[in-house]
């Protein structure tokens, strides 16, 4: 009955057409140079992050444009062969790499800038800008991205919204779903679709960005994004709190949206066991020692004389309230990061 079991749950290979030589050299003739099928080169592409699960493809294409996109996927529909879209393959759930012998469709070459609106803040990209770099080239310009991740280094903008990622800013600048305000996405059929709207009050028709934000390549593939970008804040402060339990976490979060309101934004907790793991494996030293939760806040806005003292009434009374039992606070570049 075991063997039963374990039988109807085993992912079955669907019946897709297998990779031959005349496929691979339509490819090349339409991206010379960014075909790879050496399979020490496809090894990191075939894992995942955190090495839990291989696929096994033999090919990986780099197209640059969302013609280029548009033609593979045409191709890969008439002749069933099956695709998997990647970004920077920062994924936690093996969601990035393929289950199979899927071609993977890497968005790594697909890193331009279009264009960015100063005025209206919105940010124009293709779907393999690095968050990172994107967040660099804002920052330049006086503002930043509206989410900031752990994987920003590597991350793709493409993969962002396809996963619509949380991160660390969504407190203060809510998801993906409210800052993208258009897309650019390849059907499988290969036909593209040019939502790439940047209006921000946009109310006529349907919102068809939204299948696709969330959507994990299953619908499409996002080959650009518009996306709308708050200015960046001039003042900005972190606290990083030890609290007893996590009902006083709760708590400690209620009292900091109450007294911090506007410039509230982040708040991120941590348990005991959490931050032994980030010693441990990041050689990273904890600022408060010996709670069994921690928290950080972080606060933004345009005062930094203002914002100070709303975080330092803050502090008192979630001290003097036995919320919080110990903590520091950073106001310098250097120490926050």
């Amino acid at each position: 009955e075991v063997m039963l079991t374990s039988e109807r749950y085993r992912v079955q290979r669907l019946p897709f057409s297998r990779l031959s030589d005349r496929d691979v050299a339509f490819f090349e003739g339409i991206m010379p140079g960014r075909v790879i099928t050496n399979p020490e080169e496809l090894k990191p592409f075939n894992v995942d992050w955190l090495k839990s699960v291989r696929g096994c493809s033999k090919l990986m294409l780099k197209p640059q444009t969302t013609a280029e996109v548009s033609q593979v996927l045409r191709y890969c529909h008439e002749r069933n062969l099956a695709v998997n879209p990647q970004g920077g393959n920062t994924g936690l759930v093996g969601g990035s790499v393929p289950v199979f012998d899927e071609i993977i469709l890497s968005t790594v070459l697909m890193n331009r800038i279009i264009s960015f609106d100063k005025v209206s803040g919105i940010l124009v990209c293709q779907a393999g800008c690095v968050l990172e770099k994107l967040n660099e080239y804002l920052e330049e310009q006086g503002f930043i991205m509206p989410l900031d991740l752990g994987a920003k280094g590597s991350c793709h903008i493409g993969g962002n919204v396809a996963t619509n990622a949380g991160g660390l800013r969504l407190l203060r600048y809510g998801s993906l779903r409210g800052t993208v305000l258009g897309l650019e996405v390849v059907l499988a059929d290969g036909s593209a679709l040019d939502c790439l709207a940047s209006l921000r009050k946009d109310n006529t028709g349907y919102d068809l960005k939204q299948l696709f934000i969330g959507s994990e390549g299953t619908l499409g593939v996002i080959t650009a994004v518009s996306i709308l970008c708050p200015q960046k804040p001039k003042a900005v402060n972190l606290a990083f709190l030890g609290c007893q339990s996590f009902a006083k976490v709760l708590e400690t979060f209620t009292t900091c949206r109450a007294m911090l309101g506007e410039i509230l934004s982040a708040y991120e907790f941590m348990d005991e066991k959490c931050m032994e793991l980030v010693e441990k494996h990041l050689k990273l030293s904890s600022p408060v020692a010996g709670s069994p939760f921690y928290v950080l806040i972080e606060t933004s806005g345009s005062s930094s004389s203002h914002d100070e003292e709303k975080l330092n009434n803050f502090l008192e009374q979630a001290m003097t309230s036995g919320l919080v039992t110990d903590g520091t606070v950073a106001t310098d570049d250097k120490k926050i990061k």
